[in-house]
């Protein structure tokens, strides 16, 4: 009987040692670790975590087994969520709520050929910090190499994905942005389909010269902050991403009509150019004289669409008396089915659709 009783204990030792093997094979890696990790966007670093700031910030990885990889990740703030955007082999997997008042845990399934992972902020900088603590995962393979070209798209809700994403999170209901998705923002997907590495510096409601509701601060205003708003003590440089391309998309906000409740001047053409030379100019000074794009907006029609048009043909052409090319992009009209007469997801295809190749040509001239 004894035998029996010593032979069971050790079988249930080795049981016990094989189960505790296997989970040894899964390892907490931290994001900031760029010998398995490839991060985009504006990010930051806080301990061994990486806060997830601009829209689309994403970080990409590779797997070479097959396994459950487990994402843990919360927000800044304890009453704000927010959303991943999962990506496996380029190929969309959903969106996935975040709470703040935990650590959570976002488990992907993934074979030996699901190879390619990538987690994107959904969510935008005014909406909150996405702070990424761990990824656990069996084995992976060293950190993808980022594309050579380079593209900062600058703007304001379309830019971030405002309310495309309306049908598992309806339009006005729940939080305000909980339809958005930058994954599908036409910047990501032309910057994915032109497979460049890229950066949304974007702000719904804001504008180049007054917002939507109120004067300022304004995208300008806040650009060289890293976090995207008015605290200073980081800045963003052209240490943080050396653009080849800025494509710039302000206006929609600036010729809104407003939210009603605060005074509203007549919209200022001189007011509204000059602080665009300004900002163009602020970003050729202090990047590596970047190829500028200025597009229109697919909101705005009219007798506003003129006048935008009218504006950016003076932005234009002040650039090329100081010798400097500006490439101007006037999109074709498009539905706006998403919430608040936003571009939805598939609007968001055609944006990206009519762009790409204006978008190529301009990054062909620079090889």
């Amino acid at each position: 009987m004894k035998k029996i009783v010593l032979t069971i204990a050790a079988l249930s030792s080795l049981l016990s040692c094989k189960q505790t093997n296997e989970e040894a094979q899964a390892k907490l890696h931290s994001p900031q670790d760029t010998q398995y990790f490839s991060v985009s966007g504006r990010t930051d670093q806080r301990d061994s975590s990486l806060v997830m700031i601009s829209p689309a910030s994403k970080v990409t990885f590779k797997n070479t087994t097959e396994d459950t990889i487990v994402v843990y990740s919360k927000t800044d703030d304890p009453k704000q969520h927010a959303f991943w955007a999962v990506a496996v082999n380029g190929e969309y997997k959903g969106k996935t709520i975040v709470e703040g008042d935990t650590i959570n845990s976002l488990q992907i399934p993934v074979s030996k050929s699901d190879t390619l992972i990538e987690v994107y902020k959904a969510t935008e900088a005014s909406t909150g910090n996405l702070v990424l603590s761990g990824i656990k995962a069996k084995n992976l393979a060293k950190a993808p190499t980022k594309p050579e070209a380079k593209i900062e798209f600058i703007g304001n809700s379309i830019t971030s994905g405002f309310g495309n994403d309306n049908k598992e999170y309806p339009c006005d209901e729940g939080g305000w942005f909980d339809s958005h998705n930058a994954y599908y923002s036409y910047a990501t997907i032309a910057a994915n389909r032109l497979d460049a590495d890229f950066v949304l510096s974007s702000i719904s409601g804001w504008g180049m010269y007054r917002n939507w509701d109120v004067p300022g601060p304004t995208v300008p205003d806040v650009y060289d902050n890293l976090y995207l708003n008015e605290d200073s003590s980081k800045s963003y440089t052209s240490k943080d991403f050396n653009p080849d391309l800025i494509s710039i998309n302000l206006g929609t906000n600036d010729l809104s009509e407003g939210d009603g409740k605060h005074e509203r001047l007549p919209f200022s053409e001189d007011d509204y150019v000059g602080a665009y030379i300004k900002f163009v100019q602020h970003l050729i000074d202090t990047r590596d004289n970047p190829e500028i794009a200025i597009l229109d907006s697919p909101m705005v029609s009219g007798g506003r669409e003129e006048i935008l048009h009218r504006c950016l043909d003076s932005v234009a052409s002040y650039f090329e008396g100081e010798g400097k090319e500006i490439h101007v992009f006037d999109f074709e009209p498009i539905p706006e089915t998403g919430c608040g007469a936003h571009p939805s997801i598939e609007e968001d295809k055609m944006m990206a659709d009519q762009i790409v190749p204006f978008y190529q040509e301009i990054l062909d001239s620079k090889k």
